[in-house]
């Protein structure tokens, strides 16, 4: 079998073809990024209870989630922060779960379970398990000109900008940061109200019945079924200013306008607030799906990007704050160039030392070897990232030691006569095992990284891969 494989050129030739085929389309198609991507182990339970202090939400919150929690065998460890008003407790998970899907799944239900248990005005537990993974792309939207920003104005634009970039194949999240909540401010005339003997209260109530939100009915026959709403509902602030408050006894109606100054603004204290420049400004954070190509991604939302831009006003303008694509870029930059410089060094090595058609030949095999490995790593759907080219990088001289021997063996085996064929014959006959010894003993030393539990092993395992 030897024999007709090293005879027949073009069977040879067709092989060596193919590795390069495969090598170079899983170049084309395999998903980069900067580092492997993990499992998420550790998440957050927050629950707010507005009013409380540190003291009772410590008592009537955090320690029954804390209880109820501890069902999960999974868990290896909880910490919980309390302070008023919310209540906050960190979850993390074993290094052996290795998908944690199931398992925050199950906190999800034990969350609904010990919810009909705390107090009234403590809103539902929220848990937190989607930020493990950092933002691939953050986008700035700032206010130009010298004046006091409109953090309203810049929030619809990023609203705007965000359900575009969902729109992006392979988005996975887009979150905004530091949107300020609108609310229509109503400032009532406390000496007007007291004169009229009208109550907070009362008012709060008229505003509430006059907001026309409710549903009127359904018409329903054979085939359509139609919902009957009643027009009114608060569109503008002029709507909110002719709400009626009272009647006065020669029918002049009174209406909140009257007595109340209203207005359309920001909700204050503000939940979160973005600095970029040292001015206050909004960010819109894209995360994208794992096991996909960064830099295909990065160039469609740059797209998306170009076209948001000819739409804002002179007053707004973006900024890409950072943009993984470029970090990523650099550093698989960095280490292809390592590759190329240990190629070169090694051939120059061999150069010398075995000559220069035995240097030629080891020479070749060191990129067949790299296209190969490339091929079974898109087979196996081990991304390329910073590990696994490390681990390439690792590999250089373990990649040429068998070729060196075996160059070396049949080179000897020529010298002293044998034919080509029976060369190649006796170099792979007294040679497999001991090679296939070396190879083995390589392949155990790196399996201890795959094997590696938690979150350690996913990151330097791409090493191990690679080698073997």
């Amino acid at each position: 079998m030897i024999r007709s494989f090293v005879k027949n050129g073009r069977l040879m030739s067709l092989t060596i073809v193919l590795l390069i085929v495969s090598g170079l389309g899983a170049i084309s198609t395999m998903p980069r990024m900067e580092d492997p991507r993990m499992a998420n182990r550790m998440a957050s339970v927050l629950t707010q209870f507005p009013g409380a202090s540190a003291e009772r939400i410590e008592v009537l919150v955090t320690e029954k989630i804390e209880q109820k929690l501890r069902k999960l065998p999974e868990i290896k460890l909880i910490k919980s922060t309390s302070r008023p008003g919310i209540s906050a407790v960190s979850i993390e998970l074993l290094n052996e779960v290795s998908d944690p899907t199931p398992v925050w799944s199950k906190v999800r239900d034990l969350l609904s379970d010990v919810t009909p248990h705390l107090p009234a005005n403590a809103q539902k537990p929220v848990l937190r398990d989607d930020r493990s993974y950092a933002y691939t792309q953050l986008i700035s939207l700032n206010w130009q000109y010298e004046q006091e920003t409109d953090i309203a104005s810049l929030g619809r634009f990023a609203k705007e900008l965000q359900n575009r970039l969902r729109l992006v194949p392979g988005t996975d999240l887009v979150t905004v940061f530091g949107q300020g909540k609108e609310e229509v401010l109503v400032e009532v005339d406390q000496a007007i109200s007291r004169s009229l003997k009208l109550s907070n209260k009362a008012i709060s109530h008229a505003i509430q019945k006059a907001d026309a939100k409710v549903s009127a009915g359904q018409l329903t026959n054979e085939f359509n079924q139609m919902q009957v709403e009643l027009v009114g509902a608060f569109d503008t602030v002029t709507r909110i200013q002719h709400i009626p408050i009272s009647k006065g006894d020669s029918g002049a109606i009174l209406q909140l306008g009257d007595i109340a100054t209203i207005s359309k603004t920001l909700a204050w204290p503000a939940q979160e607030i973005a600095i970029v420049n040292d001015k206050p400004a909004l960010v819109v954070a894209t995360r994208m799906l794992p096991n996909l190509r960064i830099d295909q991604w990065t160039t469609n939302v740059d797209k998306v990007l170009a076209d948001f831009n000819k739409q804002l006003p002179q007053n707004i303008g973006t900024e890409v704050l950072f943009s993984q694509n470029e970090y990523t870029e650099k550093r698989l930059g960095s280490l292809v160039e390592n590759i190329a410089l240990g190629f070169v060094l090694i051939c120059a090595v061999l150069l010398i030392t075995l000559g220069w058609r035995s240097a030629l030949i080891v020479g070749i095999s060191l990129p067949l070897t790299v296209l190969f490995t490339l091929s079974v790593m898109n087979f196996y759907g081990v991304p390329i990232h910073q590990m696994s080219v490390t681990g390439l990088v690792v590999a250089l001289g373990i990649m040429v030691d068998n070729a060196i021997v075996m160059t070396d063996t049949i080179q000897t085996k020529r010298q002293q006569g044998f034919g080509r064929l029976a060369s190649v014959e006796y170099a792979i006959k007294h040679l497999w095992m001991p090679l296939l010894g070396s190879t083995l003993t390589t392949i155990l030393a790196f399996m201890p990284l795959i094997l590696m539990p938690g979150s350690a092993g996913e990151f330097v395992g791409g090493i191990a891969y690679s080698v073997i």
